[in-house]
């Protein structure tokens, strides 16, 4: 009797481990097919991170006293296009917002651009970022104030 109740003990331990594993593989792979569908959408850490680098690769061609005009351009265009400004938080500013409004600033003091090129940024940051306005302003005035006390 003892035996039975062993073996029966055994098996329900065997299934329920089986069953865990099953829940397991199943729900892993749940999660795989979520992080597809929110890296196509541009939802997951990654993707900031790649928006982060990007911003930072626009930065260092901004911050790049060689950069041509037309370098100048193409980064404005790639970030009005594909990096917007992250969401303000309550109202507030968050810190990556930073590394944007510090493009704005490096491409408005940039010796290469011009009034064209920076209204042109003006333009199109605004477009897309609305709620950067002011913020866009204030650090459109900072860099030409530096470049009129470069020269």
């Amino acid at each position: 009797m003892e035996e039975k109740q062993l073996i029966v003990t055994l098996i329900s331990a065997l299934s329920f481990v089986i069953l865990l594993i099953l829940v397991v593989v199943f729900s892993s792979m749940g999660k795989k097919s979520q992080t597809t569908k929110t890296t196509t959408s541009g939802g997951n850490a990654s993707s900031d991170k790649k928006k982060k680098s990007s911003i930072e690769q626009m930065l260092e061609i901004a911050a790049n006293r060689n950069s041509s005009k037309n370098d100048l351009t193409n980064a404005i265009i790639k970030v009005a296009k594909e990096l917007t400004f992250p969401p303000k938080i309550k109202g507030k500013m968050p810190k990556d917002a930073k590394l944007y409004l510090n493009f704005v600033l490096l491409i408005t003091s940039h010796k290469n651009s011009d009034a064209k090129l920076i209204a042109f940024m003006d333009y199109e940051l605004k477009k897309v970022n609305k709620a950067y306005s002011t913020e866009i302003d204030i650090y459109e005035n900072e860099g030409l104030r530096q470049r009129i006390n470069r020269v």
